[in-house]
């Protein structure tokens, strides 16, 4: 892959004036305070779970282009993939946005010091207005059939399921995991992992059929090889697709609802069990590998970018592509790491601006 994503440690950058952002993709205006700079720095490379492409490719990486002079240079895919490829020196990003902390805390504490988390994301079922389902999944997106005759009208012959890896993607354990709940929460008198997803000791993951790279699933979704997907609130947001909202005890979105999702779990391939959590979306800055150290104006670049997304212009593009701000909260990859002690400086600034919180788990 040209220009690998890379990134090191060694940061400065001088972040000052503000700029007025235009009317963003969504056709949600905003107008709100971004970090900018007197020069160019250099280039932000940046890794990006796959439902981040639209707003990433669109959004995010031209305005912290207008607003710093920095370049932006992204890579997205599954989370876990990326938190893979970063370990084996495939890439080297300088900063990474996952969703879920497991990936980023994969990295720890060689190749990354913290997560912030900015936003819950809900899961979804996406369907295309094409379908000829589409009528009758969008009598149960308008509640005017109950939202148990989703998982029966899943279960029907000839309709086509998409969904991502859950061993390379938090999306795919969630969508497993999700229908696990469905059937405690709603009483099914069929189990909708195993009838639906075909879920079986045989196959734990269920049916190879419908699983796609994440990068490609809407897309997918989009020219028709899916009637239904899974899906992100932010990515039925940002690419215009209708879908049918879940409940809090089954979107993963909602803290109160907690102890809920962790009543489910999948293991996976490397044996590592993924119990229910909140979907989440953080950021890291990720620490170099030894083979690639990248200039001093990449590395303030990267450091920029982070700012970036915690500025006000970068949390406003958030909200405007779906996702639910939650107020940037700080988990140290050790139990002494502080937001002081870890952050570079614009960064702690950024964060302690946007009323940043530290966790005390």
């Amino acid at each position: 892959m040209p220009n690998q994503l890379r990134r090191s440690r060694c940061r400065s950058v001088a972040l000052a004036a503000v700029i007025s952002l235009a009317a963003s993709p969504y056709g949600i205006s905003s107008a709100a305070a971004a970090p900018t700079s007197p020069m160019a720095h250099g280039t932000a490379s940046v890794a990006y779970a796959g439902s981040l492409e639209l707003l990433a490719s669109s959004v995010l990486g031209p305005k912290f282009e207008a607003a710093t002079g920095d370049k932006f240079q992204g890579r997205g895919a599954g989370s876990t993939a990326l938190a893979q490829e970063i370990l084996s020196n495939e890439i080297s990003p300088g900063v990474f946005l996952s969703v879920g902390k497991k990936a980023i805390k994969m990295l720890w504490p060689k190749r990354s010091l913290f997560a912030i988390q900015l936003a819950t994301d809900p899961l979804v079922v996406a369907y295309n207005p094409k379908s000829k389902y589409a009528a009758r999944l969008a009598a149960i997106a308008a509640h005017k059939r109950p939202l148990s005759s989703l998982f029966s009208l899943l279960g029907t012959s000839g309709l086509r399921i998409g969904r991502t890896d859950p061993n390379a993607d938090p999306q795919g354990v969630y969508f497993i995991l999700m229908m696990e709940l469905a059937q405690k929460t709603l009483g099914l008198s069929f189990d909708p992992a195993a009838t639906v997803l075909g879920l079986s000791a045989a196959a734990p993951f269920g049916r190879t059929s419908q699983i796609v790279d994440e990068d490609s699933l809407i897309s997918d979704l989009q020219a028709g090889e899916f009637d239904v997907s899974s899906a992100y609130l932010s990515q039925a947001v940002q690419d215009h697709l209708p879908y049918i909202a879940l409940p809090a005890s089954l979107n993963f979105s909602v803290p109160s609802e907690n102890a809920h999702y962790a009543t489910v779990s999948l293991t996976l391939t490397n044996k590592t069990v993924d119990q229910g959590e909140l979907i989440t979306l953080n950021e890291t800055l990720v620490l170099p590998s030894a083979a690639a150290q990248p200039s001093a104006a990449n590395q303030a670049a990267d450091d920029a970018f982070a700012t970036f997304v915690l500025s006000r212009a970068g949390r406003a593009d958030l909200k405007n592509g779906g996702y639910d701000l939650t107020g940037p909260v700080f988990f140290g990859a050790t139990a002494a790491a502080t937001p002081s002690g870890a952050l570079p400086k614009d960064v702690l600034s950024a964060f302690t601006a946007a009323g940043g919180t530290t966790s005390a788990g």
